[in-house]
């Protein structure tokens, strides 16, 4: 199974995984004298084996992001570095986005205008640099999702 196909099973199994816990919380309670529909054992062992599964295809995708290696800007590292410095660019990202010019301030009946230190045509640069620098890292990273094998648990 490609890495990429591996993904996919998991949102599909986890968002079962999801619907079932809401159908053992829906059918939990029942109506006394009344025919139970869904019988709570039944959906707790489905909910166990399911829990089973995505524990097991998560070890195979993190040993296989561990060990996998590739070529990024002339250095090679694991995928699940890769993974990293994807989630540290948004999250530098998140960051940049949120300076924005203070401007006048009243400080003890004062008016004190706070300037920034850097333009923001130059934080635009800035972030248009690190967007496609994460795109290009995104490209990578689900082209490598799809031409690598599951590592074996």
């Amino acid at each position: 199974m490609l890495l990429g196909a591996a993904l996919q099973e998991l949102k599909i199994m986890q968002s079962k995984l999801n619907r079932l816990n809401r159908l053992r919380y829906d059918t939990f309670n029942v109506l006394e004298n009344k025919t139970i529909d869904v019988v709570f054992d039944k959906v707790n062992k489905e909910i166990n084996d399911l829990i089973d599964e995505i524990r097991d295809i998560k070890v195979r995708i993190n040993r296989t992001n561990t060990n996998i290696k590739l070529q990024v800007d002339g250095k090679e590292i694991s995928l699940m570095e890769l993974i990293l410095m994807i989630g540290d660019l948004r999250s530098e990202l998140s960051q940049y986005e949120t300076l924005k010019p203070k401007g006048p301030v009243y400080l003890g009946g004062q008016a004190v205008e706070y300037i920034p230190q850097i333009k923001q045509d130059e934080i635009a640069k800035l972030i248009a640099q690190m967007e496609k620098k994460k795109a290009d890292l995104d490209k990578i990273l689900q082209s490598r999702n799809w031409e690598t094998e599951l590592l074996e648990k």
